[in-house]
């Protein structure tokens, strides 16, 4: 909602002047893949991402920007280990904004900085990440992850903290039924918070982030959900998100086996 002239200048409030106005995010990416090697028990696959980024929000700024992601991935045997650079090149968003005179006006006359320019900077990070199946029987396995998602850009309230690398853990499970039905669980974003009820001794704890999720795999067709609480334990924010997934090409070499 614009409340950029709720009040009036008279200082009454005119609930009339609120607008809405829209925010959004583009990206077109370009991806590519390619198998480094490949035997009966090690796979190596390499893939690099570039991506243009166009941010709106409403008719007062918009950005462009651009950024690479690089990524490698190892099977071997029961084992999977994966290497994910994103924004290794920093990602650069340039804003521009575009106010009316009137709108400067309220700005200033509200002890707000009127902005011209400005240039937003993702900073790289590297994940790192380990797997490994479980054969439980025939029709189930276990799939067992846990990831490090290390950045360079200071401190942070992190697991493992320091300046300027700070690292954030990440931990799930996947069992998989026959192949069709995939139960998925997994904690991450660890941080220290204080403890309810603890305004006076500011005792800290810490806190993370559960999620669950399900999956079905019939053919080529594949339907994700997964349910996660985006705050803490004690003050849940729940959001759910479904993915489908429709593979449109056929494995000739699964199909002839």
């Amino acid at each position: 909602m614009n409340t950029l002239f709720l009040v009036e200048p008279d200082g009454s409030i005119n609930y009339n002047n609120i607008q809405a106005f829209s925010s959004a995010d583009y990206a077109f990416l370009l991806s590519f893949a390619q198998n480094l090697k490949q035997s009966s028990n090690k796979n190596i696959d390499f893939g690099l991402n570039a991506k243009i980024i166009h941010r709106n929000v409403g008719k007062f700024a918009k950005a462009w920007g651009f950024g690479l992601d690089a990524g490698l991935q190892i099977h071997s045997n029961k084992w999977k280990f994966g290497f994910v650079g994103r924004d290794i090149t920093t990602t650069f968003n340039t804003w521009t904004f575009n106010f009316t005179e009137k709108e400067k006006e309220v700005l200033y006359l509200t002890n707000n900085e009127i902005p011209v320019k400005s240039t937003e900077l993702t900073a790289p990070r590297l994940v790192i990440g380990v797997a490994r199946d479980f054969l439980l029987t025939q029709k189930l396995s276990l799939l067992a992850e846990a990831n490090l998602d290390i950045t360079f850009d200071g401190q942070r309230n992190t697991p493992i903290s320091a300046d300027p690398v700070s690292a954030d853990p990440k931990l799930g499970l996947e069992l998989n039924i026959n192949k069709i039905v995939y139960v998925r669980g997994g904690i991450n974003n660890f941080q220290k918070a204080l403890a309810d009820g603890d305004t006076l001794n500011q005792k800290k704890v810490w806190i993370y982030q559960p999620s669950a999720g399900v999956g079905f795999q019939i053919q080529n067709v594949k339907i994700d959900y997964a349910f996660t609480n985006l705050a803490n334990q004690s003050n849940p924010l729940f959001t759910h998100v479904f993915s489908l997934q429709v593979v449109l090409v056929n494995d000739k070499n699964k199909k002839k086996k």
